[in-house]
């Protein structure tokens, strides 16, 4: 079971996470305009059922590797809307219930400023 933590705390790890492990994610980019995104992501997140802070966490790392709005893209969108089972379960089935290709096209789409909570 997860230690509930506030947003402060959860927006902190995300940035962490990205910077040690996606650092490139994050070039060109101030403190400021990182944390914005993220804090959008993770609403975005959140208004997905991705409450938890580890699959809040990698869902706002694929806001910022392979697009904001890849949670738009049709197949996708429809994936995390049948996936069933607790939130990191749902996202792995994100990977088992797309293709290769939804994800090129996810990537194309949607840019920060396109981002709705």
């Amino acid at each position: 079971m997860n230690v509930p933590i506030d947003d402060d705390e959860l927006v902190e790890h995300i940035i962490d996470h990205l910077s040690e492990d996606q650092a490139e994610a994050l070039e060109g980019l101030g403190d400021a305009e990182i944390e914005r995104r993220v804090r959008l992501g993770l609403g975005r997140a959140r208004s997905n059922g991705f409450t938890d802070p580890e699959p809040a966490t990698a869902f706002v790392t694929l806001m910022f590797l392979v697009s904001p709005c890849f949670d738009r893209h049709p197949p996708i969108a429809a994936a995390i809307r049948l996936a069933s089972g607790s939130p990191a379960e749902r996202l792995r089935a994100l990977f088992s219930k797309t293709r290769e290709s939804d994800w090129d096209e996810a990537a194309a789409a949607g840019s920060w400023d396109d981002v709705v909570v």
